[in-house]
């Protein structure tokens, strides 16, 4: 663990609200994500090729943007060693465990396993000792997975009881996640910027991907004319250049908990899309998970809020 990731504390200092901002934010436009995948799927762009390309994009753009703002990337074989790993764990290893097993559960289930991620994160947050156990915090994790049962329990029973062996490795992917959100305030390499450090992981997950695409047969490569699967690219490249940084910058100043309410708001997020985008009707079960979600992420960082006061 180095230094920088020993000192930083888990409460937001007087003079950062925008951290609220950013946790809300973040969710928000993580949930497009979902849109851009269904058009992604709808125009049958090969999954793998697809996260390929927006990681390798995305991070090529955050690259340049880099060399133009001078915060250069460092090359070391430690940070290079950072990008894969957490290329690996945020972006190809969970993406293609999704993919995998898709046609294994129902999606309801899958929804359901994708935000266990808060709590694994706080697990392995109390275990290393970065973060202090608060009842508060964990009542407020379970509130916010509550708020994601009110949407998800319907279709959550599993028809085969076979399933049962896939749901157990399906909890890879969250595990992924959490580790990620862990990775980020343990093994973040010292003086790097979160811009930096953005490009660097997304580049790792391509380079990741690159292979796993290979092996699968999924070559696609974006073509001239304007299509559907065009659009889902570009609008998963504009999202990848945002959100990253924005969850550095959480986990660099207020640590790995204090981020995880965000899962929970892209789950409700990518309904709200869903509304916007497809006329969908939301129902008094989805209203009713977000005035949960809203109540989890006040208990998860309700000490913050007591210091600040």
């Amino acid at each position: 663990m180095n230094e920088e990731s020993r000192q930083f504390k888990s409460s937001i200092s007087p003079g950062k609200p925008w951290l609220i901002i950013l946790l809300f934010l973040n969710g928000i436009i993580y949930g497009m994500h979902f849109i851009a995948n269904q058009w992604a799927v709808d125009s049958g762009v090969p999954v793998f090729s697809y996260i390929f390309w927006y990681s390798l994009i995305s991070g090529a753009l955050l690259l340049f943007l880099c060399i133009c703002l001078r915060e250069f990337p460092r090359i070391g074989f430690k940070s290079l060693l950072v990008f894969l790993v957490m290329g690996t764990t945020g972006i190809a290893a969970p993406l293609a465990l999704l993919t995998f097993y898709a046609s294994k559960l129902p999606a309801g289930v899958i929804g359901l396993v994708v935000v266990m991620s808060p709590v694994f994160t706080y697990i392995f947050s109390t275990l290393l000792k970065i973060e202090q156990f608060a009842w508060i915090r964990v009542i407020g994790i379970l509130i916010g997975f509550g708020s994601v049962l009110l949407v998800y329990l319907p279709d959550t029973s599993l028809p085969d009881p076979s399933m049962a062996s896939w749901l157990l490795v399906a909890l890879l992917a969250p595990i992924c996640f959490a580790a990620t959100n862990v990775f980020a305030a343990i093994i973040r390499p010292p003086r790097v910027s979160s811009l930096a450090l953005s490009s660097g992981i997304l580049l790792g997950g391509a380079l990741i991907m690159l292979p796993i695409m290979l092996i699968s047969g999924d070559l696609w490569v974006p073509p001239a004319q304007i299509m559907l699967g065009n659009y889902a690219l570009i609008t998963a490249v504009l999202i990848n250049l945002t959100i990253w940084w924005m969850f550095l910058e959480i986990v660099r100043n207020a640590g790995p908990v204090f981020f995880t309410p965000s899962n929970y708001v892209i789950v409700l997020s990518s309904i709200g899309w869903g509304v916007v985008i497809f006329g969908e009707k939301p129902s008094i079960f989805i209203w009713g998970a977000v005035v949960l979600m809203f109540l989890g992420v006040f208990l998860v960082n309700y000490g913050q809020f007591k210091k600040n006061s």
